[in-house]
């Protein structure tokens, strides 16, 4: 499918994401029959037509619901079947219930549309499960540097890095902690400054090439699961996160307890399959990022991690 044409084609969905857009039309507007013209996109945009323009609706929709708009009005608009099925596409492409979005995520803008690089994704593709490989620990650099920031300034000696059997990974240190305060709206505002991403498509995630020193809330929104645990002044926080959206309030419990922040996460399955994390590649980082000034520790759990 050339290139023109599927701007067309991604235009016209744009324009009218709050119709029942079918396959038959597009295929008509592409002049191929719907089998082929299926087989076509599929190819260049790497989904389904009908995988694309739902999770197209669905980002038109989530803007919606930041907007103030209620979820039935918002299931109604983007011509969703029911309210139940609108709920249950949205938590399944953003991990979090349309309620919980509503409360909790900052702030999200409708990507713009792209059209791939063919020739660029042709010629990568051998190389797609590497990048993947690189991509997947990079989330992990990123966080580890943030330990190392806090043991440039002299406030942490050690950091732990422990690989779960789950999939997840565990990062903690014992620096300062991030500076969260008893004050529970605070913390939150420190927290969403830091952490507060939004849900990334696998369209977006193809096109954003090399994301070495990116920000940690890219990092989460890279990640289906996020916990972070801080410990500062005798008091523990916590706060879970879903593609980048925090999930409840932030807790805010009394704890003496030496102070420092742990960060446990599991990269999106939906961008990283079920690629795990290589010991050896890490270990091979921190060997030549890391002095002498502090001590890293790097192990694999041998029983399931149970956070008390």
């Amino acid at each position: 499918m050339n290139t023109e044409l599927l701007r067309r084609i991604l235009l016209y969905i744009d324009e009218h994401i709050q119709e029942k857009i079918c396959l038959q039309e597009l295929a008509e507007m592409a002049g191929y029959s719907p089998f082929y013209f299926s087989k076509l996109f599929t190819e260049t945009m790497g989904m389904p037509v009908t995988g694309y323009i739902r999770i197209r609706k669905l980002q038109y929709a989530l803007c919606s619901l930041l907007e103030g708009k209620k979820v039935l009005d918002v299931s109604l608009m983007y011509a969703f079947d029911s309210h139940e099925g609108f709920t249950r596409s949205f938590t399944r492409v953003f991990g979090s219930t349309p309620s919980t979005v509503k409360k909790y995520c900052i702030s999200y803008r409708v990507p713009e549309w792209i059209v791939p690089d063919i020739e660029k994704r042709r010629m990568s593709m051998e190389f797609d499960g590497k990048a993947l490989f690189e991509s997947m620990h990079q989330i992990v650099f990123e966080v580890l540097r943030t330990s190392l920031e806090e043991a440039a300034a002299g406030y942490c000696n050690e950091i732990s890095i422990t690989l779960l059997q789950d999939g997840r990974i565990r990062i903690s240190d014992n620096g300062r902690g991030l500076p969260l305060l008893k004050d529970t709206h605070m913390s939150k505002a420190v927290l969403d400054k830091i952490l507060a991403g939004h849900p990334i498509s696998s369209v977006e995630y193809a096109e954003m090439g090399d994301f070495s020193q990116c920000s940690m809330q890219i990092v989460n929104s890279l990640c289906e699961s996020l916990q972070v645990n801080v410990y500062r002044d005798g008091m523990w926080f916590q706060q879970d996160y879903v593609r980048g959206i925090a999930q409840h309030d932030v807790i805010c419990k009394e704890l003496e307890r030496m102070s420092g922040t742990e960060i446990i996460l599991k990269t999106d399955k939906q961008l990283f399959g079920d690629m795990v994390f290589s010991v050896d590649a890490i270990r091979d980082w921190v060997a030549e990022k890391v002095g002498d000034k502090v001590k890293v520790v790097i192990e694999e759990e041998k029983e399931l991690y149970n956070h008390a």
